[in-house]
């Protein structure tokens, strides 16, 4: 007997709904501009939320919709201007590394992105929920891409193959946690290939 069901491929979201969706995006979107500005202007010691809602009209039923935390909101608004690293598929293993620490020296070049990403480490240690959005982000956006260049650098003979993915990852982006937390200072361009070359030498070594 012929099945006459139908599924449809495409799940169909009417107009309202879409535009819902859209302005929704968009609230979200103007909510971690104005905690950006909020944490330029005062730090996270000072973030204060209400200020946050004055800033972009938005209300603390927005904010719990959103994040579980204020903490998690600086956190996510600080890193959603960090671009994702984009791997190289070829090329040396030096810059292929340094690759990986491009976006963030492209925020923390200045002492405005520095201050911004130096607060949302403060704030990811400060709340467990941030924290754990913090290492989630992390782990998507850098440990796993990171893994996989370093397992096919191995299985090619550039490197050791006893290496620990986080004693690497503290290697390559330690530097730059140091620099924003403890030094307090923007990051220096050379900052990438250093961190690269640190890290080749110790799988070398």
């Amino acid at each position: 007997m012929l099945d006459t069901t139908y599924e449809p491929i495409v799940e169909f979201k009417p107009r309202s709904v879409r535009n819902e969706i859209i302005r929704g995006e968009a609230s979200r979107n103007r909510v971690m501009a104005a905690a950006r500005q909020e944490l330029v202007e005062q730090g996270w010691k000072n973030f204060s939320l209400e200020e946050v809602l004055l800033r972009c009209q938005a209300t603390e039923q927005d904010i719990e919709q959103w994040w579980s935390t204020p903490a998690a909101l600086v956190v996510e608004a600080a890193f959603e201007v960090v671009e994702d690293p984009a791997p190289m598929i070829a090329g040396p293993l030096d810059v292929k590394l340094a690759r990986f620490v491009d976006p963030l020296i492209e925020v923390a070049r200045t002492s405005e992105g520095a201050y911004l990403l130096r607060c949302a480490l403060l704030a990811a240690s400060d709340d467990a929920q941030a924290g754990a959005e913090f290492r989630n982000y992390f782990n998507i956006h850098f440990r796993k891409p990171l893994k996989a260049v370093l397992a096919e650098a191995s299985t090619r003979g550039e490197i050791r193959r006893d290496y620990d993915i986080d004693i690497c990852c503290e290697l390559l982006f330690g530097p730059i946690w140091h620099r924003l937390v403890i030094m307090r200072s923007p990051l220096p361009e050379v900052t990438a290939r250093r961190a690269a070359h640190g890290l080749i030498a110790s799988l070398r070594g």
